[in-house]
């Protein structure tokens, strides 16, 4: 059974609205079903406050073991 973990990552927005990864991350160290993983990511889990509008996080799920990378 493959294994999931949530990813927390900063998000950069250029002045083109361009989406970049900036090389921060976090991650929820709590092993869970892709299921499981996708309900805690989706949007409707959580309530945001993002003032600057230059960055923002963006949640993510990711196989245990594989390497993450910035998008």
């Amino acid at each position: 059974m493959k294994v999931f973990l949530l990813v927390i990552s900063m998000i950069g927005i250029t002045e083109d609205n361009d989406r970049l990864y900036i090389g921060s991350q976090m991650v929820l160290n709590q092993e869970m079903t892709e299921e499981q993983c996708a309900f805690m990511a989706n949007d409707s889990q959580w309530s945001k406050w993002f003032q600057n509008e230059y960055y923002e996080m963006e949640l993510s799920c990711h196989e245990k073991g594989t390497e993450l990378k910035g998008k």
